[in-house]
């Protein structure tokens, strides 16, 4: 199963839209957005268009996107146009398939900060955990930059404060802190703010969902 269609199952079974956990007022995605989600989107624009497919790619020093080893992985190395482009592709996408209208974009940096406090509010213990396993990993690895790859996401939220920062709709403005730079994130969970002016190995994004 694809995962739009996975989306789309779990969504037949909660209220939420696919992908998302509810998160204070905001449905927010689950894990950032993967390279899985990625090739579906390339897989399904190419359908609709198979001549423009080169503006769709990563950048070329992300070589290794479609390796089956890192479906799970974020998807890095693509401009805050595309990920724009991708968010309004899987509004059309999974509104069309659903015959409800739903539209998925970037967090405002103050969204993300909003976010991120109620998920500290309420989840600092399993946070605590999963940095003290993503510190593990890295050291493993001999301080190398690594990324974690979330296959099947359970009811809450994964990676929001390591792995990679997240674009914002503030173009030019991610949150959260990365695994390259892992900061003390017991007192700094919000107040990573990462400025950027080109695409970048530890630079992502999830979506924020609305119904209408």
């Amino acid at each position: 199963m694809t995962p739009i269609f996975a989306w789309i199952l779990f969504f037949s079974l909660s209220s939420n839209p696919p992908g998302t956990i509810k998160v204070k007022n905001y449905y927010v995605d689950k894990t950032e957005i993967q390279n899985i989600h990625w090739m579906e989107y390339m897989f399904q624009k190419g359908k609709e268009d198979s001549t423009n497919m080169q503006k769709l790619l990563p950048h070329p020093a992300n070589s290794g996107y479609s390796f089956a080893e890192n479906r799970y992985k974020p998807i890095v190395l693509i401009t805050y146009e595309q990920a724009i482009a991708y968010c309004a592709w899987r509004s059309k996408f999974v509104s069309g398939l659903l015959g409800k209208k739903i539209k998925y974009r970037l967090p405002t940096a103050t969204e993300w900060k909003e976010i991120a406090e109620e998920v500290i509010k309420n989840d600092i213990k399993q946070i605590e955990i999963d940095l003290t396993e993503t510190k593990k990993l890295i050291q493993k690895d001999s301080g190398q930059y690594v990324v974690i790859g979330i296959e099947k996401p359970k009811s809450r939220i994964y990676n929001l404060f390591d792995n990679v920062s997240e674009m914002t709709l503030d173009k030019g403005i991610a949150m959260g802190s990365n695994n390259y730079n892992l900061d003390d994130l017991k007192t700094n969970l919000t107040n990573v703010v990462y400025h950027y002016n080109a695409t970048n190995s530890y630079l992502g994004f999830r979506c924020v969902a609305e119904k209408e």
